[in-house]
C-alpha cells in the first residue's frame, strides 16, 4: 500500500527543509566555497536535487556563484536575516543583560535554556574569555536526565508530567558518574528543588560542572545556568546558585 499523498509531500517537504539546514551548517563547518559535486558528496544528495537547491537558493539571494572551480558561497543574507530575529526575539532581550552580567560575575560560562518536549535546548550562550571553559552554542541539544537544565526544567511541572517524561528518557551514561538510575535521578531532582537550584558534576563531560535554576516566563519553562571546569566551580556551587535563584526571580517576576 501506497502512504497517503498528504503523507509523502509532507515527509519531502521536511528533508528539504532538512537539506537547507544541511547546507547552512556545512559552509559554517568548512568556512569556504565550495563546488556542486562537494556539496552533494558531502551532504550525500543526489546531484539533480542538490543543483536545485543551490540554484534555488542562489535565486533567492543566499548563495552566490564563484565559477565552475570554486562554486558556491552564501551572501551575508543568512547573517542580515539570523540577526533580525535575534534582535527582536523577547526571551533573548529579557534575558542578555542578565546573562552577561552572570559570566562577567563568575568568570564561567553563563546559558538560557529552555525545555523542548524530552529534551534541553540552549537559546543563548555567553562565554567568558578564557581557553579552559564549559563550551556550549546556541542551538545545542542535551538530554534531560544529564544536565542540570534538564532536571531544573523537570523540576518546573506537576509530578504527574514529569513523571510522564521521565518514563520516555534513556537514561544513558555519558560518564562513570551520569545518574542512570530512575529512582536515584528522581531523588536528584527532589533534592534540587528543596535546595533552589540543581547541579551535576561530572555527569555529562567528566571534568565539567553545571548549576541551574528553572523559571517560567508564560506558559514555557527555561532555566539559567552557570557551567565551568569542576576545579573551578568546587567551592562555589552554593554562592551560584543564590546568584541564580535571585537572577531567576527578576526575569520571572
Amino acid at each position: 500500500m501506497k502512504p497517503p499523498q498528504a503523507m509523502t509531500e509532507r515527509a519531502a517537504g521536511v528533508k528539504s527543509a532538512v537539506r537547507v539546514l544541511d547546507v547552512l551548517e556545512f559552509f559554517a563547518r568548512t568556512m569556504e566555497p565550495a563546488t556542486l559535486a562537494r556539496l552533494c558528496t558531502e551532504l550525500d544528495m543526489p546531484k539533480s536535487s542538490g543543483h536545485a537547491l543551490m540554484e534555488t537558493l542562489r535565486q533567492q539571494g543566499y548563495l552566490y556563484w564563484l565559477g565552475k572551480h570554486h562554486g558556491y558561497y552564501p551572501t551575508r543574507r543568512w547573517r542580515d536575516q539570523g540577526e533580525a530575529i535575534t534582535r527582536h526575539d523577547p526571551i533573548l532581550s529579557m534575558a542578555s543583560e542578565s546573562l552577561h552580567h552572570i559570566s562577567s560575575e563568575t568568570g564561567e560560562t553563563a546559558i538560557l535554556a529552555k525545555r523542548e518536549e524530552n529534551h534541553v535546548l540552549y537559546l543563548e550562550v555567553v562565554e567568558p574569555d578564557r581557553t579552559l571553559r564549559f563550551s556550549a552554542y546556541a542551538g545545542q541539544i542535551k538530554p534531560m536526565h544529564s544536565a542540570a537544565s534538564g532536571r531544573a526544567l523537570l523540576a518546573l511541572i506537576d509530578s504527574d508530567e514529569r513523571n510522564k517524561v521521565l518514563r520516555q528518557l534513556k537514561l544513558v551514561a555519558y560518564s562513570d558518574r551520569t545518574v542512570t538510575d530512575m529512582n536515584r535521578l528522581k531523588q536528584v531532582i527532589e533534592e534540587g528543588e528543596a535546595a533552589g537550584y540543581h547541579v551535576a558534576i561530572g555527569e555529562y563531560q567528566s571534568d565539567t560542572t553545571a548549576i541551574a535554576v528553572g523559571f517560567r516566563f508564560g506558559t514555557e519553562c527555561y532555566a539559567l545556568l552557570v557551567g565551568g571546569p569542576t576545579q573551578r566551580l568546587e567551592g562555589h556551587i552554593d554562592e551560584i546558585g543564590r546568584m541564580l535563584i535571585a537572577r531567576t526571580a527578576q526575569l520571572a517576576g
